[in-house]
């Protein structure tokens, strides 16, 4: 049974490449996602979004990866182009499945005008005594 599950299919193809990197890096150094996670200071469940193209790493999360095995610096450059990648296609994305968060909120309501409550009944006057 593989490592990973397939990333999705509509990840851009430098994050693509990003969390395959990625990936490699975590199967060749033959650490498990929690030793990464430990060792990186990032969370078993963040590494695991990182790994499955769910999530973009943060830049600090790749050099810490990268210092732990031993990678090149061609990696913080592979994660720059991801980040670009991930920008524009996230804006495209928010933009097309969210358009009502894209456009202004409405003007509220005005307030309905307030009417005084009404006086209460005056006392009654005592009735003359006989």
């Amino acid at each position: 049974m593989p490592r990973w599950r397939a990333l999705p299919d509509e990840l851009d193809p430098q994050v693509r490449e990003l969390a395959s990197r990625l990936r490699r890096l975590v199967d060749d150094s033959s650490l498990s996602v929690s030793a990464v996670a430990d060792r990186t200071g990032y969370g078993k469940t963040s590494w695991e979004r990182y790994l499955g193209g769910r999530l973009l790493p943060p830049r600090e999360a790749v050099e810490a990866l990268a210092e732990l095995t031993g990678a090149d610096a061609g990696l913080l450059t592979l994660w720059e182009l991801a980040e670009r990648a991930w920008n524009s296609s996230e804006a495209w994305r928010d933009a097309a499945m969210d358009p009502i968060r894209a456009s202004p909120p409405p003007l509220p309501l005005p307030a309905p005008p307030r009417t005084p409550a009404p006086a209460p009944d005056p006392e009654p006057e005592p009735e003359p005594e006989p």
